[in-house]
């Protein structure tokens, strides 16, 4: 990987922050620190590559990001960089672009999906991993029993996502 292209974008679930490589988005998170996380997962994922730090709608991640906060309909289809993540945890996460938005799976229908269908904890694990968070919905896959469970940014934000995506605005 040659360059990582860093970006911040504020939005109505506080700061995101981006990197884009060559290869597509690497990594997005949206824990509320000072890019830590970040940080975190671009040690393991492209350790030693070369940051820049760039506006988002310079990127194309960044503006169908803007794109997505003024309509929930906007596409998230952007190249997405994967390399490094297991097979299983791949399979899992691209299991999410079939997802539409404001629908939901359960772990288990997931674990069925990519045929592990004792595995609804792993897929959990893989989720709670997801270095590519909206663009890989995470936030569609609910409990069993219908209930939200489990997101790094917190239930409140999964829920208002999943408002969002069903025509709500959760962020009046």
């Amino acid at each position: 990987m040659n360059q990582l292209k860093l970006f911040t974008l504020e939005s109505p679930l506080g700061t995101l922050r981006g990197a884009v490589g060559p290869g597509g988005l690497v990594a997005l998170t949206m824990r509320q620190d000072d890019g830590q996380y970040l940080e975190k997962l671009l040690k393991k994922r492209a350790p030693g590559t070369e940051r820049k730090q760039v506006a988002a709608k310079s990127t194309e991640q960044g503006r169908r990001l803007i794109a997505y906060f003024k309509n929930p309909r906007a596409s998230l289809e952007v190249t997405l960089d994967l390399e490094g993540l297991t097979p299983f945890t791949q399979a899992v996460l691209l299991t999410l672009k079939d997802i539409p938005p404001g629908q939901t799976l359960t772990y288990g229908q997931v674990a069925k999906i990519v045929g592990r269908p004792k595995a609804p904890r792993a897929v959990g694990q893989a989720l709670h991993n997801n270095p590519l968070p909206l663009f890989l919905a995470c936030h569609r896959v609910i409990g069993a029993d219908g209930g939200l469970t489990g997101f790094g940014s917190g239930l409140p934000n999964k829920k208002a996502l999943l408002a969002w995506e069903r025509g709500e605005n959760p962020w009046k």
